[in-house]
């Protein structure tokens, strides 16, 4: 494909507008670990040819499939995400991704499996929805066979989460370029035109490591400095929206940051830690930086006070003016 990259789905707190100055701070590396995998925004953003390996993960069973299953048959992907939307089938298809969460993420210890259907109905669903919490079963709405949809909060009673209706929608069901082929049909039209993008994403991805767990699971030696020079990049759920995440532990973030504390003076490892406000801040203490950027205007060292932050340690630092602009 010709545009750059990107994930076939909307994804809240996704970093996509700070890839280019991430790579630019990790400069040349041997090997890229990025344990809260999300849309992959920044592993999309890196500078080719790539040398060396790269592994992801994510909490996330349905995530961590559909990156597999992008990898593994995209074609048939394409076919299955394409449909109208229906608020029937987006009840239908999340009840079923919740009851198989469990199923699923056990079935992803084995590295050559992906559920192709369950990818299908967590991207159209995801390019459907309106906010965050699809299919997590834990963030403000969640749906069951008996009640329906319920926001969880109190006083507002039990209410239907309608699909994206205002719009064409986001990810795979935006609005279609224009095409060589129209000739066709539009379901034809759409599904050569999300065919060649998830035969781009798996052409990218084709050696790219995906696994499904704990953060920590993907930061030992084995798989980061036993590769030599590391970057890590760390995105891990702000204070307060730890139901994202999905695990059920309500440190996330800190313990993120003690892992920073305790690894950010290894020689071999450049690490970026995403963040909001001064949530990290104690990290400065141990020798490292911090910068803001904007959410909507791209990246920006203007202001102490935007809302968003990246700390980095040292070893970024050094290479951040030796590798290419932005």
């Amino acid at each position: 494909m010709k545009k750059p990259l990107k994930a076939p789905f909307p994804y809240f707190g996704g970093k996509s507008l700070i890839g280019p100055r991430a790579w630019k701070l990790f400069g040349p590396v041997r090997n890229y670990v990025e344990p809260f995998a999300g849309s992959l925004a920044v592993l999309l953003a890196r500078p080719t040819p790539v040398h060396g390996p790269e592994t992801v993960n994510d909490w996330s069973a349905h995530v961590s499939n559909v990156w597999r299953a992008i990898q593994h048959d995209p074609q048939a992907l394409a076919r299955l995400c394409v449909g109208p939307a229906c608020e029937v089938d987006t009840e239908a298809t999340h009840n079923a991704l919740v009851q198989g969460e469990r199923d699923l993420r056990t079935r992803l210890g084995d590295p050559a499996y992906c559920d192709i259907q369950a990818a299908a109905w967590w991207i159209k669903g995801e390019s459907e929805w309106i906010g965050g919490g699809w299919a997590s079963g834990d963030g403000p709405w969640s749906w069951t066979r008996r009640k329906g949809w319920v926001r969880r909060t109190a006083g507002t009673g039990i209410n239907r989460k309608l699909p994206q209706l205002s719009n064409a929608g986001t990810g795979i069901n935006r609005k279609l370029p224009q095409l060589s082929n129209a000739g066709t049909g539009q379901y034809a039209q759409r599904v050569a035109w999300l065919e060649d993008w998830f035969c781009g994403l798996r052409d990218r991805l084709c050696e790219t490591r995906i696994a499904c767990g704990d953060w920590q699971r993907v930061l030992n030696p084995a798989s980061t400095v036993n590769h030599g020079l590391t970057a890590v990049f760390l995105d891990p759920p702000y204070d307060s929206t730890e139901y994202v995440y999905g695990a059920g532990t309500a440190s996330i973030s800190q313990d993120v940051r003690d892992w920073c504390i305790a690894n950010g003076t290894n020689p071999l490892l450049r690490i970026i830690l995403c963040g909001r406000s001064e949530e990290h801040d104690a990290l400065l203490a141990h020798g490292w930086h911090r910068e803001s950027w904007a959410t909507r205007k791209g990246y920006s060292k203007k202001k102490d006070n935007d809302s968003e932050r990246l700390w980095y340690n040292f070893n970024c630092e050094s290479s951040a003016n030796t590798f290419f602009k932005i």
